[in-house]
């Protein structure tokens, strides 16, 4: 059994009931080994597109368009958390979960996945062997993989083919 800090200096957090006898909404823990498998490249994949690791809250919130997709995170997982669901600004619907799992949350960031991750994703740490179903994961989420490096006014200089028809005449400093 696990220690955790209470809330307070001096003391430490003991459990005195199991989980599996305690009255708590049958949101349950995650039964999915937190080490890289098939289940879990794939889990990986999904949080890098479409989740998002709450900051401060150890939360994560999962959310997309296919109520199917969202249970099968949970199910993988291995959580009984509820499936929600809210009206989108285009008149859609988007599903969601939510739940908090301190160690789940830092197993994410153990491995690349960050809260804020739009703005400070990285590299994942993935062996070989678990690069397809983290690939997978990928697509299910958003549904595309782009491999493009995007490169500032290119169109508009001289030396290059299909230039815009200002350009031609002005030499580039």
């Amino acid at each position: 059994m696990r220690e955790r800090p209470a809330g307070h200096r001096g003391k430490q957090y003991v459990r005195r009931t199991p989980p599996e006898l305690c009255r708590w909404p049958a949101a349950g823990l995650t039964t999915l080994p937190l080490a890289w498998s098939d289940d879990m490249a794939y889990i990986v994949g999904l949080t890098a597109t479409d989740g998002c690791l709450i900051t401060g809250r150890r939360a994560i919130n999962f959310k997309s368009g296919n109520r199917q997709v969202v249970e099968i995170y949970l199910r993988l997982l291995g959580r009984k958390n509820r499936v929600k669901s809210h009206p989108t600004e285009t008149g859609g619907t988007a599903y969601y979960t939510q739940f908090h799992d301190s160690a789940l949350y830092e197993w994410f960031r153990s491995v690349g996945l960050t809260p804020r991750k739009s703005l400070t994703i990285g590299a994942l740490s993935v062996s070989d062997s678990f690069l397809m179903p983290l690939a997978r994961g990928l697509l299910d989420g958003d549904g595309s993989l782009i491999n493009k490096v995007y490169r500032a006014d290119t169109g508009r200089r001289a030396d290059r083919p299909g230039q815009s028809p200002r350009s031609r005449g002005r030499t580039e400093p």
